[in-house]
């Protein structure tokens, strides 16, 4: 099969930042199983670009990790869109991708020869019932003090995230999961995983989170899209961003020293909705 690879890395803040994903190109013929193993081979999230049987929409990309397939992955879209460009297999600056979650708008942002992939988001959906306190503090092994005065809440703009502020730095880096049970709850209450956060007090509008993705096949991602868009409903729902429609700065992978940086651009749409869109990097390797 005519198939190739290319290793990249994305929303990296510094030169051993961002997270690791793959691009497989002219994947149309892999089998879902094909698809599958790669991802376990490769120990991470990997992007394959194929053919797309809409109109419509310029490609498909699909979104595997070693566990499972993904409806959507941001980081693993923001790859793949720079090597289509970076190979000189596309040439405008708006694409339509077709994903498991949807139709996805792309807008490609070039200057003084970088490429920024802005993502599009779906309109935002927040989950009827979310976890307690008590629950989140024990599956994070924290003490319900350690969690701040805003609601936890389940939001997904393609995939439900588990939001949950923390008034401390401190206790949000030095988090140790039961990740077991961390799991059990995600599944029981249909979350694709946990993203406690908190808030910056050095830069306005920035914001410091982990994510614990459920049932992947590893325990914390360095930097994550579909996380920090859902983050960003939040913050605007919740007033916690300064300025409605500012761009909102999130860091992630401290913890486990790939230090990331995510940008999430709001709007209102002109049905009074609030969207947004992630914009990020991949730097081919």
């Amino acid at each position: 099969m005519d198939v190739s690879m290319v290793q990249t890395t994305v929303f990296a803040l510094t030169e051993s930042g961002g997270n690791p994903c793959p691009v497989v190109l002219n994947a149309d013929n892999l089998s879902i199983q094909q698809m599958k193993s790669i991802a376990k081979a490769q120990g991470v999230e990997v992007g394959f670009i194929r053919a797309s049987e809409y109109d419509d929409c310029d490609f498909q990309f699909r979104y595997f990790v070693p566990n499972n397939e993904m409806e959507m992955c941001v980081h693993a879209t923001i790859a793949c869109a720079t090597v289509l460009v970076q190979q000189h297999k596309v040439h405008k600056n708006k694409l339509l991708i077709e994903t498991l979650a949807g139709k996805i708008l792309l807008v490609i942002h070039k200057n003084n020869g970088r490429i920024m992939i802005e993502v599009e988001q779906l309109l935002p959906k927040i989950a009827a019932v979310s976890p307690t306190k008590a629950e989140v503090a024990n599956v994070l092994n924290i003490n319900i003090e350690d969690i701040d005065d805003f609601p936890i809440k389940s939001i997904s703009t393609s995939r439900y995230k588990t939001l949950v502020k923390l008034k401390s730095n401190d206790v949000l880096q030095a988090l140790r999961p039961d990740f077991e049970k961390l799991w059990k709850l995600c599944d029981q209450y249909q979350s694709t995983g946990f993203y406690p956060f908190t808030q910056s007090t050095h830069k306005q509008n920035a914001f410091s989170a982990r994510q614990f993705p459920n049932n992947t096949g590893y325990n914390e991602d360095p930097a994550t899209g579909v996380a920090a868009s859902a983050l960003g409903i939040y913050l605007e729902l919740f007033d916690l961003v300064n300025v409605q429609g500012d761009n909102i700065y999130i860091t992630q992978g401290e913890a486990i020293k790939r230090h990331s940086e995510i940008m999430v651009k709001s709007k209102i749409t002109q049905s009074n909705t609030l969207q947004n869109s992630v914009l990020g990097e991949a730097v081919i390797l």
